[in-house]
């Protein structure tokens, strides 16, 4: 079950793939050297240790998913439906160095590629048991420079890509005790005819 952490839980599952793709790969050794060096940082907050950031820039409620049946707890209780999320992820290399910046986002590519649908052992928490569906997005160039007026002050632009991963699910903690029938009375009235 997907509690508020399904968002770091789906962030930190991201970080793993990509290390456990990379970790062996002797191209990358002199890019990445270690899982710490793939961050969840905004571009702002990145350091020239951090190599690579998985930037959660945007959700949405699913809404193609939003009508599912309220859950059953157990036969006296009933949980309110989850939220279904879209997350919308900007990929950024900060490795300082245009090659390999490009060789790092070609990777990233090809792994994400490769696991176009997430399943253990690649999903972390409460997203174990799950599926979740990594899809290339291709914002609009201007769509593309309001997303980084907005989520950088203080970098110029950089060369990015774009994910969104779904369905993610928050499950609701708010329950409540259904009242089942248990007597039925019938009330029979007989119709004169006319």
């Amino acid at each position: 079950m997907s509690d508020y952490s399904a968002l770091l839980e789906v962030g930190r599952s991201l970080m793993g793939l990509i290390w456990s793709e990379i970790r062996d790969d002797a191209v990358f050794h002199s890019i990445i050297t270690s899982e710490n060096q793939i961050t969840l940082s905004s571009p702002d907050d990145l350091t020239e240790e951090q190599k690579l950031s998985l930037f959660l820039y945007y959700i949405v409620e699913d809404s193609f998913k939003r009508n599912l049946e309220v859950g059953l707890v157990d036969s006296d209780n009933r949980r309110n439906q989850p939220i279904p999320l879209r997350l919308f992820y900007m990929i950024i290399p900060n490795t300082k160095d245009g090659e390999k910046d490009q060789l790092l986002l070609g990777k990233v590519v090809e792994i994400f590629n490769d696991h176009r649908i997430l399943r253990d052992p690649n999903l972390n928490g409460g997203l174990a048991g799950g599926m979740l569906k990594l899809i290339f997005h291709t914002p609009t160039p201007d769509d593309i420079n309001r997303i980084w007026s907005v989520v950088s002050r203080n970098k110029p632009y950089v060369l990015a890509v774009y994910y969104q991963v779904f369905p993610v699910r928050i499950e609701s903690e708010k329950s409540e005790e259904i009242k089942r029938v248990s007597d039925v009375e019938y009330v029979y009235e007989r119709l004169d005819e006319a």
